[in-house]
């Protein structure tokens, strides 16, 4: 083993946020203490999401050998590698912000997964969530297929942009109508685009994969939904999307689109209202 360099560490301070070093500007959200508790948070979103699940594929019991690609705090990887102690766990992402008392079958890599993969082993089970702004999911579903053995699997989960709305209540004057759309403008300028996941069982055809199945979620954005699972899902997206929006939004509105800093705090008062307002009925698709 060897020790991470200390530059890794030196993270980039932008606009109040901090940001990874390895591979700097390649991932849009922050890296710092407010957004590790929000990836914590939006993971019970999607154990809620799944019935409490951690996937969906049909692995086997005593699968051997786990990838975990974009790990963000580790927090998956954690709870997979306990569920499964007899299983080998990888997590790799560009920021090493895990924790350090992990269980002892898992470990954790500085990665960039658009990179070639070098993995001494080949994996039976691949998991990959919210990667759409990280990393060209099309190669990596290519290098997903070439790094599984016979009869693995891959999934990978990710909320889809624009904003869908199906009874009206949503308009083009609202803030986050428009917010949703520069979102996914931006995302196409880097050709990182926020719209991909419906793609990716066309992707994965053609990588090679047999069996591809797409099962599609709504998050709403608030509890306004009637029933009891989506009024759930609604509350902890509210949360989620508040504590994150600033992040979401700073480096793709600055950095892509040319917007001030602090026009960029005007306009999200308005998104976090639209946000909150039960009688407008968004959802994002899963």
């Amino acid at each position: 083993t060897t020790s991470l360099a200390p530059s890794i560490k030196q993270y980039r301070v932008e606009n109040g946020r901090t940001y990874h070093q390895y591979k700097d500007g390649q991932y849009a959200y922050p890296n710092d203490e407010a957004e590790k508790d929000r990836l914590d948070l939006q993971h019970h979103l999607y154990r809620l999401t799944l019935d409490d699940k951690l996937y969906l594929a049909p692995i086997k019991d005593d699968v051997q050998d786990v990838l975990d690609i974009g790990t963000g705090t580790g927090i998956w990887a954690i709870e997979f590698a306990d569920e499964h102690p007899s299983a080998l766990v990888i997590g790799t992402d560009l920021s090493p912000i895990q924790p350090s008392f992990i269980p002892p079958n898992l470990s954790f890599i500085v990665d960039d997964a658009n990179e070639e993969w070098v993995f001494k082993q080949k994996f039976d089970f691949i998991h990959a969530r919210q990667l759409h702004c990280a990393v060209e999911e099309k190669n990596m579903i290519r290098q997903a297929y070439d790094n599984l053995k016979p009869g693995g699997w891959l999934e990978m989960q990710d909320l889809s942009f624009p904003v869908c709305n199906d009874d009206g209540t949503l308009t083009t004057d609202h803030p986050i109508y428009k917010w949703s759309a520069f979102m996914l403008e931006a995302s196409k300028r880097i050709h990182q685009d926020l719209d991909n996941p419906p793609k990716y069982p066309q992707w994965m055809k053609e990588a090679g994969f047999i069996n591809v199945r797409y099962e599609p979620f709504k998050w709403p954005s608030n509890p306004w939904p009637r029933d009891k699972k989506h009024k759930t899902l609604g509350l902890w997206n509210l949360a989620n999307t508040l504590d994150g929006l600033e992040g979401f939004t700073l480096a793709f509105f600055t950095r892509i689109l040319g917007w001030q800093p602090e026009d960029v705090h005007v306009f999200l008062i308005g998104v976090r209202e639209d946000t909150r307002n039960k009688q407008i009925h968004n959802y994002w698709p899963m």
